[in-house]
């Protein structure tokens, strides 16, 4: 399991790649459809897996830019692949890190977004201190659950609260999964 999907790795992470690219895209077009991108944002997912998401969110911001992160080298091989000329263009940016360590600058996203991996964390904590470090005031994070995945941690939205973001959707119910919405306060700082 750990090797499959919480840092996938060798034949187990290739096998979850596959996997993940066939039966994610439902879950990560309800996820995208919450983030309301502008054509010009900046956007951030955490933990991309095979870069389905990743995709779309290009397709979302034309005329934006997108970043991942995943510490997985077997992911970067499938997200690579998958949105070859969007790299070589320089619209997407991969970067080998975790939620805890984000090689953004303080303020730039203006959309985050985590799907099947928040619970993952090894510090929930301290991954929604950095998503909040570089998001701009106002800016959305977004983090889904499918059923396979275990759902969302128990107390979430308490969770984010303490955070400092505040909940505009919380829990959404849909045939891919569960999604939670939030956003960093418009008078905010990073923390």
């Amino acid at each position: 399991m750990y090797d499959m999907f919480v840092h996938p790795r060798g034949t187990a992470g290739h096998a979850a790649a596959r996997l993940m690219a066939r039966t994610g895209t439902g879950l990560a077009n309800d996820a995208i459809k919450l983030l309301d991108l502008d054509p010009h944002a900046n956007v951030l997912e955490i933990g991309f897996g095979p870069g389905v998401a990743l995709q779309r969110l290009l397709e979302a911001v034309p005329d934006g830019h997108v970043a991942g992160v995943d510490p997985s080298a077997v992911m970067h091989q499938h997200a690579r692949e998958r949105n070859t000329a969007a790299v070589k263009e320089g619209r997407l940016e991969l970067h080998r890190s975790t939620a805890a360590d984000l090689p953004v600058s303080v303020g730039t996203m203006d959309a985050v977004l985590a799907i099947d991996n928040l619970h993952f964390w090894p510090s929930i904590p301290a991954g929604l201190s950095e998503i909040r470090r570089v998001l701009r005031p106002g800016g959305i994070f977004v983090c889904a659950f499918s059923p396979p995945s275990g759902g969302p941690p128990p107390h979430l939205a308490a969770l984010l609260a303490s955070q400092g973001y505040e909940t505009t959707t919380a829990g959404i119910k849909t045939r891919q999964g569960r999604l939670f919405q939030v956003r960093v306060p418009r008078a905010s700082t990073a923390a």
